[in-house]
């Protein structure tokens, strides 16, 4: 509505009078022009609440609802390490892309497949990958309070397994800890600041003990291979595997180098978390004013990586990567996110499957799949984002890994989750 200013200080206006005929002559020439604007309204429009042309062409109509801006979720950095984030209220629905991929659908899809409906619920999220300094800190509380890890883990790449952090390299991420270890990790930071109460990770849904030894078996299985995901707790967790790609992909509103899943714009599957250009990769047709020098600079731009693809063949960089490098050494992606690509592999919670949609049925929700979890069985565990030792295509956002739960290695971390 567009409102007139009055002019409070205003002078006395001269009044004038119009008399006699004068008066009725305009007062004519107003009613005839009324009724001609009337007449003139054009068939089937409205005005006023009125259609196909009646007789009062005045106001008093409802005007119409505007659209509903689009849902694209949202985020918040926490400003205690986390980032929140709120996923789309009804969830977004998955699509093919048609745009090149480096290799088959299982490996190079991602979680967010064509018609697969799937909503999270909000959570948080490390801004960095889970650095050697803060994982020996909890280690030493830990191992004083009862719990018991099968690897002591490695500053970085090329660290001493168990020793204390260094000033050069505390920054880097742990590794070579396996999946085990990271849970039970978890729930010794949670007990270690929350309390013992707040633990995610139990034995079983029914048996709620707290997970505190990684080496612990029952017969030949180990206990932490099924573990339970208390998500009513608020304790630290890995991430699912549906809220790290969701984290990675995300861009709102923006459409540079994305695609739209309903409302919201996530990066291409063949692309680098908060990349603007694909991955260079065998099969790839450059796109329009690329070579493969400014597609390697922009990967290079935001995570950390071996070899790239100079268009005969894969090369290593100049000067070589050799080494983990401390978190937030690259830019950080739309949610301010650093190095969901390159670094270190992180672990998720999920059971791997080359179908990320094989165990839906067990988190749907009003045909929705809420919060899933990954496979109901198997004993790998899921992989994501590539790391320092990587060809570039594995830290594409759509490429999908998976390896036992007791797999380690100087190329493999994590980063945190939480329920708000």
């Amino acid at each position: 509505m567009i409102k007139f200013k009055t002019n409070k200080n205003k002078k006395k206006a001269k009044a004038f009078t119009i008399k006699g005929a004068a008066a009725l002559i305009i007062a004519a020439i107003l009613a005839a022009a009324l009724l001609f604007t009337g007449c003139n309204q054009p068939s089937g429009s409205s005005s006023g609440g009125n259609s196909g042309g009646g007789g009062n062409g005045g106001g008093g109509g409802t005007p119409p609802t505007p659209p509903a801006p689009p849902d694209v979720g949202s985020f918040e950095d926490t400003g205690d390490g986390f980032v929140k984030i709120i996923h789309p209220a009804n969830g977004i629905v998955g699509v093919d892309p048609d745009y090149t991929l480096p290799g088959t659908d299982n490996y190079w899809k991602g979680v967010f497949r064509a018609g697969r409906k799937v909503k999270l619920s909000p959570y948080k999220l490390g801004k960095t990958e889970v650095t050697y300094e803060l994982w020996h800190e909890v280690l030493t509380w830990a191992e004083s309070n009862g719990y018991t890890f099968a690897n002591k883990g490695k500053e970085g790449s090329h660290g001493t397994v168990g020793a204390a952090p260094t000033e050069a390299g505390k920054k880097e991420p742990v590794t070579t800890i396996n999946w085990r270890d990271c849970i039970v990790w978890c729930n010794a930071y949670t007990e270690k600041t929350m309390g013992e109460g707040e633990c995610v990770y139990r034995k079983s849904k029914t048996d709620i003990a707290v997970l505190k030894d990684a080496t612990a078996k029952e017969g030949e299985d180990f206990i932490c291979d099924k573990a339970y995901a208390d998500m009513s707790k608020k304790g630290f967790r890995l991430p699912t595997e549906a809220e790290w790609e969701y984290a990675a992909r995300w861009q709102g509103s923006d459409k540079t180098n994305a695609a739209q899943y309903g409302d919201v714009w996530l990066t291409k599957l063949n692309s680098a978390s908060g990349a603007k250009k694909p991955i260079g990769f065998s099969g790839l047709a450059l796109p329009a004013g690329e070579t493969w020098e400014t597609l390697r600079d922009e990967l290079t731009r935001v995570a950390v990586y071996d070899e790239w693809w100079n268009g005969t063949g894969w090369v290593d960089q100049t000067p070589a990567t050799t080494k983990t490098a401390a978190v937030k050494s690259k830019d950080p992606n739309a949610l301010g996110l650093h190095d969901m690509s390159g670094n270190v592999w992180e672990w998720c919670f999920d059971r791997y499957n080359n179908n990320p949609a094989s165990n839906d049925s067990a988190y749907e929700q009003g045909g929705i799949v809420t919060d899933p979890q990954g496979a109901a069985s198997g004993s790998g565990r899921v992989l994501r984002g590539g790391g320092w030792s990587s060809v570039a295509f594995y830290c594409a956002v759509g490429a999908r890994g998976g390896n036992g739960s007791d797999f380690r290695f100087s190329d493999l971390g994590f980063r945190l989750a939480w329920c708000p």
